[in-house]
């Protein structure tokens, strides 16, 4: 019967054997798991974080703010350097100023600019105090990665300062840009300001040569007069002057007519008086 022991102290040490390999699997199975669920944790906090980031990325896409918190607005056409069509405020025209009109000095280039940095961007706005010209348009500053559009237009020189109360939050910083681009000769202050420069002088040497020639035509005038009334006054006075009395005739020695050259036979001896008159020396 000690067999029978054995075999049964066998059975039961390979049951205890196979209880234990089972737990331990078990108990790996439960670890690994539990390693999957904390990594599957740890992993879902960076997806979800770049999941964000690409949401924000789209909400930006979108036109919702900028990093500054600013709306956002994507530019659809560039009409001039200073105004702009946009997909949500219809036209907008910069606030604080003014860039060369059409066909005028450096006004492609301003254009241009615009161009490059706005069009087909998404760009944060800022309205002014008032919202609205007569024209229509919405008042508004832009800014293109944090800079705003305004100031660097103005910085290289592309634009001149327009300060129109109430919108005049910016006025002395635009100021400043605008005298650092005058000094520099930037832009429209170089090439154009010089050119209005030239102008000028050429219209003012053509004012001060039509004032000489009318100054000159005045004095010719004026001569022309002063000889006219001369020979007036001279005129009159040989016209008032009285006329000199006769010449007294000469004394006659009783001889015809009373003539000088009638003078008697002994006054010219030899001579005769052929016509008759008495007179002898004619």
């Amino acid at each position: 019967m000690w067999w029978v022991v054995v075999a049964g102290g066998g059975l039961v040490a390979l049951f205890i054997g196979a209880v234990i390999v089972l737990a331990t699997l078990g108990a790996l199975g439960v670890v690994d798991l539990e390693d999957g669920q904390r990594s599957g944790e740890s992993r879902a906090p960076s997806e979800s974080s770049g999941s964000d980031r690409a949401g924000r990325e789209r909400d930006e896409g979108k036109g919702r703010e900028d990093r500054s918190g600013r709306p956002l607005l994507r530019v659809t056409q560039v009409i001039d350097g200073d105004t702009v069509e946009t997909d949500k405020q219809g036209r907008v025209r910069l606030i604080g100023v003014d860039t060369p009109e059409k066909r005028r000095c450096k006004s492609d280039a301003a254009t241009a600019f615009t161009r490059q940095r706005l069009l087909g961007k998404a760009v944060g706005y800022e309205l002014g105090a008032e919202r609205k010209d007569r024209y229509g348009r919405t008042l508004a500053y832009l800014y293109r990665d944090e800079k705003m559009h305004d100031l660097d237009l103005l910085e290289r020189g592309y634009a001149k300062v327009l300060t129109i109360p109430p919108n005049d939050k910016y006025a002395a910083q635009f100021e400043r840009a605008a005298q650092g681009a005058k000094a520099a000769n930037a832009g429209v202050w170089g090439v154009c300001e010089q050119r209005v420069r030239d102008a000028k002088a050429r219209r003012a040497r053509d004012v001060r040569a039509r004032r000489t020639a009318r100054r000159a035509r005045a004095r010719r005038r004026v001569a022309r007069e002063r000889a006219r009334a001369a020979r007036k006054r001279r005129v009159e006075r040989e016209s008032n002057r009285p006329s000199p009395p006769p010449a007294p005739d000469p004394p006659s020695d009783g001889g015809g007519g009373g003539s000088p050259s009638c003078l008697p036979s002994s006054a010219c001896p030899g001579k005769r008086d052929g016509d008759g008159d008495g007179c002898y020396c004619e």
